[in-house]
This record gives C-alpha cells, sequence and structure tokens, in this order.
C-alpha cells in the first residue's frame, strides 16, 4: 500500500511540474473505463461488490478528517455505518465543521480536512477559489488506479469536472454526488417535497378551518391567524410565537430561495437564477422576483408575525424554535421532515409540517425526483486536499460511497441489521420499524443517511437490485413511515377526493396529475456547467453580498411601502457603485457560454 501510495505521490508531482500530461491521463482514465465497464458492481440478492475490500487488512484504521457541516455530532464517528466502514475499508472517519469564518481561516492556514465537499453558502468561498488556492489533488490519476465505481456510474461527472471544473488545466477536482437517473414510466415521488419549499404547521392551519389560499396576502393572513391562535392557548408553554422567523449564518438565505423557488426560478451558482420555463439566466439582485421575496417578508414584519430574533439567530436556533413550536413556517422537508419526528417523539405527535397545495406562489418545486446525471454539480462535490497524507485511502473511501454497495450502507444501513432482502426486494427489517418508532433520532444516530453528501447515488436510484438506495424510499415504506400529522394530512385531502393517500407526496402528484397545482423538479444541464467568474468579479461579488446582507434585512424592516421602496433604490445605487454590474455581465457570458458547450449532456 506505501509503495503505491509513494507511485502516486512521484506521478501527481510530475504532473504538477507540466499541465501538458492531461490529453495522456485522460486517455488512461478512458481505457481504464473501458476495462472495469466489464467487471460487474451492481447488487443482486445475496451478493456484494468488491469495493474496497483488499483494505480491510490493514492492522490498524487510518483516519480521515472530513467536512461536513450537516452532522449534528462532529468528530470521531462512532455509529452502525461508520464502524460498518471502519471494518470493511479499514478508515475511520472524523468529521470536521464550523461556520464560514472558519472555513476560510482552515483554508487560508492551509489547514483544510483531508476531505471536503463545495458549498458556497456553508462556507463562503467558490469552488474556483479552492482550485486556484492549489489546496485540491488533481484526482485522474487515483481515480484510474483506486476508482472502478467512480468510473462506471454516472461517467458523465468526470467529463463534468475535466472539462469544467477543472477550469484552464481541466483536471479532475471534484466528483459531483447525489447523481440520479429517472424513469419517465414511473417517477419517483417525494415523500412531502424534494428540497425546498414553504413549509406550514398543518395542525394550526386545519385548527383555524383550513382556509382557501389564492395569494400570498391570503396565506399571510392564514400565517397570522395561526399564530394568534397558538399564543391564545399557549402552544410554546407562554413564550411568543412567531409565524416566520429565520437565521443570519446563511446570509439572506431564508429570506428568498423557497419564494424564487415557488415563483419558478432555479437558484445557481454565483448569485444567477433561471427561469425554468425561459431558461433565461439572470442576476438575482437584478430581478424583480428577489425584490419581491423580500417584500413578501417586509409584509410579514409588518403584520408582526415575523420574529424579529431572526435576524441574529444562528440555523441551529431556527430549528429549535421550529421544535418547541415557537415558529410556524419553515423553508425546506429537510428541515421539517426531521423536526416533524422530534415533536412526535417529544409528546406532540399531533404536531407537524406539510406542504399546503396552495400558498399564493404558482409553482410548487420537488414534487418529483429530477433526472441528475451529473448530480448537484458542484454543489457538494466531492474534493481530496493536498494535506492529505492518505490521498489512496481517501479515494478509496470515495469510490466505495460511488459504488451500489456503498449508496445502499449510506442510506439504508447495514445489511441483516438495518435492512434485508425480502420477496419484494429491499426493505427495512422490523428492527428498524421498531426502533424508529421508539427513538425519533435513531436513523442519525446509526448513522442512516447521516453521510449522504459522500454517495454518488440518490437515496431515490434504483440499484441493480431493483429496489432503491435508501430503502425507506420505496412506496410501501414511506406508507409505513407516515407520522400522526403525516396521516391526518392525507386522510384530509382523501376524504375531500375520495381518495387514499399513504403519504403526503402522493396528494401533491394526484393533484399535479389532475392539473389543480404545478411542478417544477426540472433543471438545466447548462447551469451545472457553467464556469466560475475571475478573481475579480468574485471578489466584486463577495462585497455585493456583503453589502446586500444588510441591506436586504433593512429592506425586510422598513416601516412601510415607500421606505422599502427606498432602501431598493438605495441598493441598485450602490451596488452600482461596488461594480455589481460588471461582475454580472461576466457572469451572466459564463452561463451563455456553458449553454453552447451543453449540447454533449443530456438535458433533462
Amino acid at each position: 500500500m506505501m509503495k503505491g501510495m509513494m507511485t502516486w505521490v512521484a506521478r501527481w508531482i510530475k504532473q504538477a511540474m507540466s499541465r501538458k500530461a492531461l490529453p495522456a491521463l485522460l486517455l488512461c482514465l478512458c481505457l481504464a473505463l473501458s476495462l472495469t465497464a466489464c467487471t460487474s458492481g451492481g447488487m443482486s440478492a445475496g451478493s456484494r461488490t468488491d469495493s474496497g475490500s483488499s483494505a480491510a487488512n490493514e492492522s490498524e484504521p487510518v483516519t480521515l478528517t472530513i467536512w461536513n457541516n450537516e452532522i449534528l455530532s462532529p468528530g470521531i464517528q462512532n455509529n452502525d455505518v461508520a464502524r460498518e466502514i471502519e471494518q470493511r475499508l479499514g478508515i475511520r472517519l472524523e468529521v470536521v465543521q464550523g461556520d464560514a469564518q472558519r472555513f476560510s481561516l482552515l483554508l487560508a492556514n492551509g489547514n483544510l480536512p483531508d476531505i471536503i465537499y463545495s458549498n458556497y453558502a456553508q462556507q463562503g468561498v467558490e469552488a474556483s477559489e479552492l482550485i486556484t488556492s492549489g489546496q485540491l489533488l488533481p484526482l485522474e490519476e487515483l481515480i484510474g488506479e483506486y476508482g472502478p465505481d467512480i468510473q462506471k456510474n454516472f461517467p458523465e461527472r468526470l467529463k463534468f469536472s475535466g472539462e469544467f471544473t477543472g477550469e484552464e488545466d481541466g483536471h479532475i477536482y471534484y466528483i459531483p454526488v447525489l447523481c440520479y437517473e429517472a424513469d419517465p414510466e414511473e417517477p419517483a415521488v417525494s415523500y412531502s417535497i424534494e428540497n425546498v419549499g414553504l413549509m406550514t404547521r398543518w395542525d394550526l392551519y386545519r385548527d383555524i378551518g383550513a382556509p382557501e389560499i389564492r395569494t400570498t396576502e391570503d396565506y399571510l393572513d392564514v400565517l397570522e391567524e395561526m399564530q394568534m391562535l397558538a399564543n391564545e392557548r399557549k402552544d410554546s408553554g407562554g413564550d411568543k410565537v412567531y409565524a416566520i422567523s429565520g437565521w443570519s449564518d446563511w446570509g439572506l438565505w431564508p429570506w428568498w430561495v423557497a419564494n424564487v423557488r415557488e415563483s419558478g426560478y432555479l437558484d445557481l451558482a454565483n448569485n444567477a437564477i433561471m427561469n425554468r420555463e425561459t431558461r433565461r439566466v439572470e442576476m438575482l439582485y437584478d430581478s424583480e422576483v428577489f425584490w419581491e421575496s423580500l417584500n413578501f417578508y417586509n409584509r410579514a414584519y409588518r403584520r408582526g408575525i415575523l420574529d424579529p430574533e431572526a435576524f441574529t439567530m444562528k440555523s441551529d436556533q431556527f430549528w429549535e424554535k421550529c421544535e418547541s413550536g415557537q415558529v410556524l413556517m419553515a423553508y425546506a422537508s429537510w428541515q421539517t421532515d426531521a423536526i416533524n419526528k422530534i415533536m412526535a417523539a417529544a409528546g406532540h405527535p399531533e404536531r407537524g409540517f406539510e406542504k399546503l397545495p396552495h400558498d399564493g406562489y404558482p409553482y410548487i418545486s420537488g414534487i418529483y425526483a429530477a433526472d441528475a446525471p451529473i448530480g448537484q454539480g458542484i454543489e457538494y462535490a466531492t474534493a481530496i486536499t493536498t494535506n492529505c497524507r492518505h490521498p489512496e485511502k481517501a479515494i478509496e473511501l470515495i469510490n466505495f460511497c460511488n459504488s451500489e454497495e456503498g449508496a445502499r450502507l449510506l442510506f439504508s444501513g447495514v445489511e441483516g441489521v438495518h435492512w434485508e432482502y425480502t420477496e419484494k426486494g429491499a426493505a427495512a427489517t422490523d428492527d428498524l420499524h421498531e426502533l424508529m418508532q421508539s427513538d425519533v433520532n435513531y436513523t442519525m444516530t446509526s448513522g442512516l443517511n447521516l453521510y449522504n453528501k459522500l454517495s454518488g447515488f440518490s437515496e431515490k436510484q434504483i440499484l441493480s437490485d431493483g429496489s432503491p438506495a435508501g430503502v425507506l424510499q420505496s412506496d410501501r415504506e414511506k406508507a409505513a413511515e407516515a407520522l400522526p400529522i403525516d396521516r391526518d394530512y392525507c386522510d384530509y385531502y382523501g376524504a375531500l377526493r375520495g381518495k387514499t393517500y399513504d403519504y403526503p407526496g402522493m396528494v401533491l402528484a394526484d393533484l399535479e396529475q389532475s392539473g389543480e397545482i404545478e411542478n417544477q423538479s426540472e433543471s438545466a444541464i447548462f447551469t451545472l456547467i457553467a464556469r466560475s467568474p475571475g478573481s475579480e468579479a468574485l471578489d466584486i461579488l463577495s462585497r455585493c453580498n456583503q453589502y446586500m446582507n444588510s441591506a436586504g434585512v433593512r429592506a425586510i424592516m422598513a416601516p412601510d411601502d415607500e421606505a422599502f421602496a427606498a432602501v431598493r433604490a438605495e441598493a441598485e445605487a450602490e451596488l452600482t457603485a461596488l461594480e455589481f454590474p460588471r461582475a454580472a455581465e461576466e457572469i451572466l457570458q459564463r452561463y451563455r457560454e456553458a449553454e453552447e458547450r451543453a449540447a454533449w449532456m443530456p438535458e433533462s
């Protein structure tokens, strides 16, 4: 193993000295791909792949540090999934995390963890900045030697990385994750919705009579009435309840992303957005839909239904307020699916958030899982840093997580403990169902879905054994997982429509199929392959974002329409002074170029 590592390091040093080696390297990678395509890496009942099995012979496990800001327990990982990885691969996981300031400090000091992912919202650093810092390893030779599953599964990702994220030198620095090949005949219905959207406390909405909502003003009326009732009943033990809150450590994220998506736009890198119908890309701060989103929260603030602490709280404090009943609207299903379980475990199974079919916005984003051959592009894409002392072990871990076997472990847990093969395919064990019922945190404490940002597959992806990577994603498992609040939601709309629904997503899918609501899940490949702008444009954008983080809050807190308009006019003038138009033109040009280059990719 050491000899292999030293051989690779020598090759990398030689390669770093001459960037002209790329064509030969990519040729070697393509040859390796053609060879591995002849081997079996799929899953079948009672069989396993060989991904990473040779590494388990190490006498002492190698500890790899991994940046992940979405795991609640940093440090050495000690759960069923992490222990299984250690047993199979001889690799111990240590999670490192922090806010954007800490990440920037680690980058500046050259102390990045062994494995990181790219996420500007959490890190405040663009993927291209990480490349130009010289702290990421080029991966093509590592993939060629240690990454057969990376090469075989969703190979479009490697062309994406080599041609686009590598910028001028063309090297592969990032491996996109969470790829998904949709089945148009049987689209995967999301449990509630897929990812981001305005989520509402369903029980309080029912308690006020489930009034009809046609406009965003109607929705604010509903939220105001819900807040009044919750405070009258002292639902939060006497603590003040607000319909809407937010957090400050993600910039303006809470104040526009969900609203913009439900208005028919897709949020892109570098402060750009795309109209999903016209596929026109525009800059966020120049768009009418951004200011309309801020105006929605300004109207809420003026009604007294927006928590004044929202502008100073951290994201974990927002979660805590939702869990304790102090906040009645959230922004994503990945928040509320967990919050609902926590409230149920705390003795309030009658409480929970659901996606209302109508909240005044024209679209629901994510009723179905969208085709994603290159995953989320650069978002959450995996990279290995130059600090890694065991790059061959790091790529071995990444390769395992990009295999079917690894994806099943990451999403479903250990075979025979958390899932098993039945006559109907891979399914959760009875023990897992019982443990999930008795302990709302069991999936997190056992490691299920905890390391999903390492997986090359989406949890919804149907594997070669005919079952999804995440066995809880099958319809029968979704029905079994439904909480009392989910069943109440299904029963309510089932009675209205004379149908039976097993989980909330079925309600929305049926309404969409009947034309009563409109779904938007589609993405556009070209938006994922646009190159980052140059350092000067990024510097301008950083200064503009810093200014807008303050100006956006001032707009939301404006006392009237005239004051809101004044803040907007001041912001537009200041953005011009900060040279935002110059950076914006370069960014928009990158998207135009990407659209021209995207012909080689299958469009979604």
